[in-house]
This record gives C-alpha cells, structure tokens and sequence, in this order.
C-alpha cells in the first residue's frame, strides 16, 4: 500500500510539474473587476496585450464589475490555482473588505504575481482660492471656522483617502464631498462650487497648464512627469505624505512555483517595452514591476496604513 501511494503521489508530482513547464499552453482568464474603458481596465489590455505576445497565449480579459471589484476578486479567489485565472487589483484590493464582518476572502486567499503601475494624484484649488501652496492650504484651514470642502471620486475612494491622510498628518479639518467622477468635480472646482480636489494627474493637466485651476501639490514621492513644475505634498510642506494608486496581479492562493516565475517574468518583461510604458504613461500612470514576494510586502504595508486612516477618520465601507 505504501509503495502504491508513492506512486501516485510521484506521478501527481510529474504530471503537475510537465504542467507547469508546459505553462501556458492555452488562453489565460485576466479578470477585471470593473466595467470597460475606466481605467482599471485600460491597464488591464494595455498589459494583456503585450503579455501575450510575450507568452504566446491569448490573455482575455473578463470584466466582472460590481461591489467595488469584490465580485471580481472573490471569483477568482474561488478559481483553480493553475495560472490560468488571473486579477487585475487597484490600491483598493489592500483596504476594500476592512470592517466587514464576514468579507468574502482575505489577502490569504491568493498569490501575488507582480505590480504593474503606480499613478499618483494631485491637489488642486479653484484658481480664485485664496491659497497657492500646500502651507498656505495648512495654514487656511486652520483659521477656518468651518472645514473647507474637497471634491472626492466617492466615500473610500483612494481620492477620498488621500484627503483623509492629508488630514490627519496636517492636523486640520475638511470636508469631503463625494461626485460620480472627476469631470464632474473638476467642472464644479472651476465653477467655484467648491474650492478643493484631489484628483487623477492625467484629467487635471490641460486645466492646470491653462491656469483655469490651480496645482498645490502631487500626492507621490516624486514629482510627475505630466505637471514638472508641480512639487509633491510632501515636499511643499507635508513630509512623509505619500497617495499613490497602484494595480497590480494576483491569482487564486496555491499556485506553483514554476507557472508563478514564468507569470510575473512574463509581466516585467511586458512593462520593460518601450511601447507598454509610452501606453502606460500616456494615463497618467508609470509601470512598477515587482517580485511576487516584494508585491506581497508592499499590500501589507498599503492594508495597514489605509485601514489605519480608515478607523481614524470612522470612514464605514459598503
């Protein structure tokens, strides 16, 4: 009996380790898990594209929008581990199911493969605002005898966030104000319906480069290539403030070692073109390839900093 089940085990192993070398002998399942042409999912095709040229399978991407993405994730969660279903995550990924009593899946639930691309926001004012630099903004809000609003992309929305930790590390108070999106927001900002937004780099140059707003700071560690001129938050006069949004790709937990290696060089070789990076930047956004274990690091140090201004700033999730 014990040499029997030697045997099988030993052929389980050769079977699962030709697999692995054979990896990926057909389509690979990328899941998104929001709707077409936001830009969750041009990232998404921006890599699939080059990613299958590189693999020699087709890369299909599969958009499961809904509940923020957690339909998308706890799909692929529940998926088989062979490196044929993957997930497209933002920076929501690491904070999205802090409070629920019963989230759907944990970070537990799957293996990191890599980070694709960061992009940073940046902080804008009415052009008539009585203030033109983040001290000036510090400074403001702290003589106000009521909180100052900010334009956000939605309650928990990284936006939403970045405002919250300018808060907290500012020591001052504003108030949030939620739009179904920036261009709403942005026409409001130039209205001076309201005086603040932190918003995506890329929607906001044309108006700061016409001067209809007013750019006080990106919320990176380094300052854009789309708004040079712009310092960052933290060098303006908040040190160690740092809002970047990010994507990155998972898969579901127990994948092999041998297809995880082939996954993640696959996708670093994809960011490394010179195409995939001009694509990426045209988003505003800039690629940021990883290790899967450098990846695994980072979303635990992104989940602990995000929760943490979530509790403080009692921000409930749906």
């Amino acid at each position: 009996m014990l040499c029997v089940a030697m045997a099988i085990a030993w052929s389980i192993t050769t079977i699962c380790g030709v697999q692995a070398q054979s990896y990926p002998s057909r389509p690979i399942r990328l899941v998104v898990g929001f709707a077409p042409g936001g830009a969750n999912d041009i990232v998404a095709r921006i890599l699939a594209q080059k990613l299958a040229d590189v693999l020699g399978q087709q890369i299909v991407v599969d958009n499961r929008a809904g509940a923020d993405g957690r339909i998308a994730t706890e799909l692929v969660a529940k998926s088989q581990s062979d490196g044929y279903t993957i997930l497209l995550v933002p920076t929501s990924f690491s904070y999205g199911t802090s409070g629920l009593k019963n989230p759907p899946y944990t970070h537990d639930d799957f293996t990191t493969v890599s980070l694709v691309a960061k992009a940073p926001f940046i902080l804008l004012a009415n052009s008539s605002f009585p203030v033109s630099s983040v001290k000036e903004l510090i400074s403001s809000a702290k003589a106000a005898k009521t909180p100052l609003n900010y334009a956000t992309g939605g309650v928990g929305n990284l936006t939403h966030l970045a405002g919250e930790l300018f808060m907290q590390m500012a020591g001052i108070k504003l108030q949030a104000v939620a739009y179904r999106g920036s261009g709403p927001a942005l026409v409001d900002l130039m209205g001076g319906q309201i005086p603040l937004q932190v918003a995506a780099i890329l929607g906001a140059v044309p108006f700061v480069t016409s001067g209809k707003v007013k750019a006080l700071g990106v919320t990176a560690t380094k300052r854009s290539p789309a708004v040079p001129d712009v310092p960052t938050i933290a060098e303006a006069g908040l040190p160690g403030y740092e809002a970047e949004g990010w994507w990155a790709i998972i898969g579901p937990s127990g994948m092999s070692l041998q297809v995880l290696v082939k996954l993640n060089k696959g996708i670093n070789s994809s960011l490394s073109a010179t195409e995939i990076v001009d694509r990426i930047n045209k988003v505003g956004a800039a690629p940021a390839p990883s290790t899967p274990e450098s990846l695994r690091n980072f979303i635990k140090g992104e989940s602990t900093k995000w929760v943490k201004v979530l509790k403080e700033a009692q921000i409930e999730l749906n």
